[in-house]
């Protein structure tokens, strides 16, 4: 049976330290680094993904529909 441990941490030095101390163990290891997007790239990316979307419904179709979905009136309530 395999088992995976998954540690995530913010110092280099600590990540580094807890691979060393797995290898010692003759564990296996391995790496997967995380970054966050520039500005810049969360934009890029938001434009290809909403470039891409096409419905037959317009915006303002799609807006309409989404208020007029919604029921703000007075309800009944059994107390």
């Amino acid at each position: 049976m395999t088992f995976k441990l998954i540690i995530e941490g913010h110092k280099e030095k600590d990540i580094f330290l807890m691979k060393e101390i797995a290898n010692r163990l003759g564990l296996i290891t391995s790496e997967i680094t995380q970054r966050r997007l520039t500005k810049d790239e969360s934009l890029a990316l938001l434009d290809k993904v909403a470039g891409s979307w096409e419905g037959p419904e317009t915006g303002d179709e799609l807006n309409a529909m989404i208020y007029g979905s919604r029921f703000s009136g007075n309800r009944d309530v059994e107390l």
